[in-house]
């Protein structure tokens, strides 16, 4: 058996490939980048040209700084060998005598002419004045893959329509950066780049990430999971019908949330397309659904409960745009289960215990950090174990029935 290491991104097709898929991802975003501009005019353009242009232009001037560090390092990495020969030389001349040093020489000479000859073919080939200036090209530059674009576009869709430009900005380059750029670039970050950058701006800006007034029910005065983490059991559709949840038309939240419909049209040009395994989201929404419908049942509620925490906030968006990351995903298919099981997990427990009116991003951190876990060969299996199945249908009714009593206490 012949054993393959592959860096990330793990492409489960054997025609796929990393363009392919981010254009595909571009593609489907492209409605809810139109509605958005629609729904909310020059701030959603100035929102998502900052969120895209900020991670474009720190990656790019990372790799132009790395790779004019490479560039003066191999430079002078032949100076270096030159000056370790002359040394290593006049220590020879000491140690040896005249006849042995003598035959020393014609070795040393040969090493300096061949360290000389290589100078020379590295000057010829990479001028001296590329140590002094940036190239416009760069092969690191993932823009070309649309990766980073692919980056900024969701992270800008999180984002509401009232948030300064400035904090989208600061956002763009801190996320890039640390979820990114210091793991070793594309292929190698643990975190998804997006709910990095969202999460930064969230808590370091706190009130300044927000929406405007244009869509906010005078009567509810907040989002729809805003309503919700002030009356978690209350039937916010008098006031956002499930069918104004469903289009997203008037509905107040990130610029790329609100519209359930154009987030399933790209899901589905996405399955069309073989770009994303739709395990993911479909799990990842389940879950959510089925503990809502718990808690509907058992608090005596209406069917508005669930759907409400269906459509509302950024769970399709994220389950479809952001739990499907290749790069942060388990590489299994019962790991991916475990892992959009997880998510859906944090995401309900955050919106209805937490201080935090969503949960999305929060739970997509989370379950990062267990990814190489969840991949640790040791234990992670490509198929589904009876043993498996049985554990995990017993954690399903464990937090089915901790959720359920864990909500007599909310409100």
């Amino acid at each position: 058996m012949e054993i393959i290491q592959k860096r990330s991104p793990h492409l489960r097709r054997p025609m796929a490939s990393v363009v392919r898929m981010m254009r595909d991802v571009a593609i489907a975003l492209s409605p809810l980048v139109i509605f958005a501009i629609v729904q909310y005019g020059l701030a959603a353009v100035s929102i998502l040209l900052a969120a895209v242009l900020s991670m474009v232009a720190t990656e790019y001037l990372y790799y132009q700084v790395q790779d004019f560090k490479a560039r003066k390092f191999n430079n002078t990495e032949f100076h270096v060998k030159l000056a370790a020969l002359k040394k290593e030389k006049e220590e020879k001349q000491k140690s040896l005598t005249k006849e042995d040093f003598k035959a020393y020489l014609t070795e040393y000479k040969s090493q300096v002419k061949e360290v000389k000859e290589q100078l020379k073919t590295y000057a010829s080939t990479r001028p001296t004045e590329e140590n002094l200036t940036f190239k416009l090209k760069n092969k690191s530059f993932t823009l070309y893959n649309f990766t980073v674009i692919v980056s900024g576009l969701i992270y800008g869709l999180t984002i509401p329509d009232a948030t300064p430009i400035l904090v989208v900005i600061i956002g763009g380059v801190v996320g890039v950066f640390l979820a990114k750029l210091i793991f070793g670039g594309m292929g190698q970050n643990v975190f998804n780049i997006a709910a990095f950058a969202r999460i930064f701006i969230a808590l370091s800006f706190g009130g300044a990430v927000a929406v405007s007034n244009i869509f906010i029910d005078s009567e509810v005065g907040a989002t729809v999971l805003g309503a919700l983490m002030l009356e978690p059991f209350a039937d916010v559709t008098s006031n956002y019908t499930v069918w104004r949840m469903f289009t997203g038309i008037g509905i107040p939240g990130a610029l790329g949330e609100t519209s359930a419909l154009l987030i399933l049209l790209g899901g589905a040009y996405l399955l069309f397309r073989k770009s994303f395994d739709v395990f993911i989201p479909l799990t990842y929404i389940a879950t959510v659904f089925v503990l809502s419908l718990a808690i509907m049942f058992t608090q005596d509620l209406g069917m508005y409960y669930p759907l409400t925490h269906v459509l509302a906030g950024g769970l399709l968006f994220g389950a479809i745009y952001m739990a499907t990351d290749p790069i942060t995903s388990p590489t299994t298919r019962p790991g991916r289960l475990y892992f959009a099981f997880g998510l859906g997990v944090i995401t309900f427990v955050i919106r209805l215990f937490g201080s935090y009116p969503e949960g999305v991003a929060f739970s997509l951190l989370i379950m990062n950090m267990f990814v190489p876990a969840i991949d640790y060969p040791k234990w992670a299996k490509s198929r589904f174990s009876k043993r498996g199945v049985l554990i995990f249908i017993a954690v399903i009714l464990v937090t089915i029935i901790s959720v359920t009593v864990g909500a007599n206490y909310v409100g």
